[in-house]
């Protein structure tokens, strides 16, 4: 796994703080922060996530409700929602990474919860 694939689930289980992995992003020069948002896009392409997920993440994103990609994901079907994530202006990636990450992360919850909870051997799930 690369170095941001290791962050975005370590923020997703709660072993990298939540903040800091929104300073880690902004940190991060343009071309990484999208290869960033293209990763977190296939991450919650395989999470799954139901409707109710999305909408308990979006819930639970420490950003406004009223933000571009929060009312995306509230407007559109999943695809279409993560397909547009792809074309938003750099103004928007900061953004976007807090709503997928917060999508990511209570999908990856549930997944563990439901698939993992005795233990798995998941790559990702097993992150020191």
């Amino acid at each position: 796994m690369t170095e941001e694939e290791i962050i975005i689930n370590k923020i997703a289980q709660d072993k990298f703080d939540f903040d800091k992995g929104v300073l880690w992003f902004n940190e991060l020069p343009d071309d990484k922060q999208k290869r960033v948002i293209d990763t977190l896009i296939l991450f919650v392409q395989q999470s799954h996530p139901t409707k109710e997920i999305v909408d308990i993440g979006l819930h639970k994103a420490p950003i406004k409700q009223t933000m571009t990609p929060v009312v995306i994901f509230k407007t559109q079907n999943l695809k279409t929602a993560l397909n547009k994530m792809r074309t938003l202006p750099r103004d928007e990636w900061k953004k976007a990474f807090v709503t997928m990450i917060s999508i990511f992360k209570t999908a990856d919850t549930k997944r563990r919860e439901i698939w993992c909870k005795d233990g798995c051997q998941h790559e990702w799930h097993n992150l020191d």
